[in-house]
Parts: C-alpha cells; structure tokens; sequence
C-alpha cells in the first residue's frame, strides 16, 4: 500500500514543533555519532589486529646499556650464548626493534614494483623470526651468514643491495597484489638499491604504536643482520611457556651477575613477558574505546528514548484524528503504517543537516587536532543506524495508536 505524502506534510504541518524537536535531536545524534563510530574503529581496529606473535612464549629483553659505549661483538656473542644456556629457553635472537617497544628502533622507507611506497618497522637480527615464533607461509627463512652488519659505533646502518627480507602478508599483498612476491624487489627510496623478497610470514604488528591505523598495522619487515656494536642491547627470547615466569628471574639474575659491571650504572637490565608489555601498551586504546563505545550507546540510548517519547506524546495529542480515521474505515495496520512513515519523514529531515555537521566537525577536528579524514562510508552508516532507531523507537506508540477503539477515539474530542 502506498501512503500518499500530501497529507502526511499537512499533518506534520499542523503540528509543526514535535517534528522539529525529533529532526534538531536527529541532527545532532548523527553529527556526534558519524565521528564517535569512526574514532571507536581506530581504536578498536589495532586491537583485534593478531600481532603473529606466539605471546606466551616470548620474553624481551631491554635497557642493557652499555657503560663504555657500545657492546662489541664478542660481548654480544657471549650474552647470546648466555641467554640461549638458561634452562626453559628455546631460542634467542639479539634485535635491534623487538615488538612493543621503541627503545631502539629503525625504519626503512621502500617503493615496490608498482610504485607504492611505504616506511615498514624494521626487525634486523640473527634467527629473529624463529625467536618471535613468526609463521611462515611463503618462501624460507635466513640462511646462516646472509645478510648485513649493524655498526652503529662505526657509523649507522648501511643495507646493502640484494639483501633477502622477509615480508607480512599485508605487505605482500600491497606490493605484489598478483601474489607472485617472491623473488620480488623492492627499491630504497633514500639510496636506490634494492632488497629481494624471499619469504613471506603471515603477521607481524609493527613497533611504532601510533601508526597502527590506516591499514599500518602490519607493515613490518624482518631483515638478516649481525649485530656487533650497539649501545643498547635488546633481545627477543623464545620460552616453554610453562617456565616463562621462572625463566624471566633466572635470566634478569644471570644477565645482572655477568654483565651487570659492564652495563650503565642505576639503570637496570629489564625482562619482560611480551603479554604485560602488549597489555600496558594498549591500555590507553582500550580506555578510548570503552570511552568512545560509552558515547555512542548514550548518544543512541538518548536520541531512542527521546524519539519514542516525542512520538508517544505526537499521539497522544492527535488521538481524535486518529479515532475519525478508524471510523471512516482505516485498518489498525494503516495507523501503523502511517505513524511510521510520519516518523520517517522527520528522521530523514534531521539527517541532512546532521551529516553535512559530522562533516564539518571532522574538518574542524583535522585542523585542530590532527585527526584523520572521515571515511565518507561512515555518513550512509550513521544515517542508516539513526534511521531504523527511530523506526524502532516509533513502533511502540504507533501500535498503541493502532489499538484505539473508534468510539473511545471519537469521544475523546
């Protein structure tokens, strides 16, 4: 059945401040709730993203701060062999940038065949995909002696072309979207040599934590190198989980009883499981999520409670109209259908407004505070989502309008 839109406007017309209250009220809910929802995905997004990380299993291992400098190679070599002797350990990798931490970190700006360019978190290490518990699922892993040197006492960190990397699937998937990655090359954009792709692991979530938006999440890349002079040492150490906790004090014990004279004095070696860590360094995100995700069920708890209400009071009012219509043969179905389109003829009214305002929020929102374009995606969503909240929120007093007996109607003038 088609409901004619002429008398539908005439009615509301009649009773022009109840549909301006519900379209003002739908005009800012989707204003607020266009960007709440956009800024809950970037949170929540990073979140659910699996790291590829066997979490139970690993240990990382900071802040051992050489006193004189730099630790030599043979001093790495030994605190290496040190860590891999500790009963409950199953590999250990010397790193330089282990997940969930940015003490000491590198990135490597790269463009693939295609032209895309993208600047990955760098992992450099000896045996550091085995220590991290990283599955492969394309290619091979390092072989012993490939790879570069890291020197930073004698001047940085120099790639050399040819170099094999190890890709994320994401990775892959952006730089050879045909999915023929291997053997691939990929272009330094700062010096124009070239690395060649020989292996692909299914994740691995990068170290910079406030790039984990965007689609980021996962482009990192590991990369074979001989760690002989760095300052600090750092070190990704693969447990039997069910000795993680005794292997943690055993190997903080060890490290400080061997090397202990050798490291910066006041600032001691620390062990950490990579679940504390990734915990701690989350916390924030999850805190803005139950923020944003408290937001947007007040917003729709509100804007729900406010329509239905508005709605019952609409009816209320119009009760005689209602009643002539029910006497002149109106089926309680055609009360019904009526009512709700009313209502949705006024949601759609407050949706216009409020779209073009979450726009102009979010430009206002980049200006000031850096935050990033919203998806036009998110307008139809949040419009949609206020729509059938108020389908919903109207069906109640449109049944109870339904259910009026003519006579009793009719009397009530």
């Amino acid at each position: 059945m088609r409901l004619p839109l002429r008398p539908i406007v005439s009615a509301l017309r009649r009773r022009p401040l109840m549909p301006w209250l519900v379209a003002i009220q739908v005009a800012v809910a989707v204003a607020i709730l266009a960007n709440a929802v956009f800024l809950l995905q970037r949170q929540v997004t990073p979140l659910l993203a699996d790291d590829g990380i066997a979490r139970d299993r690993l240990l990382l291992v900071d802040q051992m701060v050489a006193r004189q400098g730099s630790w030599n190679g043979a001093q790495i070599d030994a605190v290496t062999a040190l860590i891999r002797g500790i009963a409950g350990v199953e590999a250990a990798a010397p790193a330089l940038g282990l997940p969930m931490k940015q003490s000491m970190t590198f990135t490597l700006a790269l463009r693939g065949p295609g032209g895309e360019s993208v600047v990955p978190s760098g992992f450099a290490g000896e045996g550091l995909r085995e220590a991290l518990g990283l599955q492969l699922v394309q290619g091979r892993d390092f072989e012993p002696g490939e790879g570069f040197r890291i020197d930073l006492a004698a001047g940085g960190i120099d790639i050399p072309s040819g170099t094999p990397v190890i890709l994320t699937e994401a990775l892959a998937r952006l730089w050879f979207p045909d999915g023929d990655a291997l053997g691939g090359r990929l272009e330094q954009t700062d010096g124009g040599r070239d690395l060649v792709v020989v292996g692909v692991v299914r994740r691995l979530l990068r170290y910079q934590l406030d790039e984990l938006d965007d689609g980021r999440a996962q482009h990192s890349i590991l990369l074979p190198a001989r760690i002989v002079s760095v300052p600090v040492l750092n070190y990704a150490v693969r447990v039997d989980p069910q000795r993680r906790d005794a292997v943690a004090g055993d190997l903080a014990k060890a490290l400080e009883g061997e090397y202990g004279a050798l490291m910066l004095a006041g600032v001691p070696v620390r062990v950490d499981s990579y679940e504390a860590l990734r915990d701690a360094a989350f916390r924030p995100r999850r805190a803005a999520a139950w923020l944003f995700g408290t937001v947007i069920a007040v917003i729709l708890a509100v804007t729900g409670i406010g329509i239905g209400g508005l709605s019952a009071y609409w009816v209320e009012t119009r009760l005689r109209p209602i009643g002539i219509r029910r006497a002149l043969g109106a089926s309680r179905g055609d009360i019904i259908r009526h009512c709700l389109a009313e209502n949705a003829l006024v949601v759609g009214a407050g949706l216009v407004p409020g779209l073009v305002a979450a726009y102009a929020i979010n430009q206002w929102l980049m200006q000031a505070h850096a935050m990033a374009r919203l998806p036009l995606a998110y307008l139809p969503l949040a419009a949609a989502l206020l729509w059938l909240l108020g389908l919903y929120a109207a069906a109640g007093p449109a049944r109870r309008a339904a259910r009026v007996p003519p006579a009793i109607a009719t009397r009530s003038a």
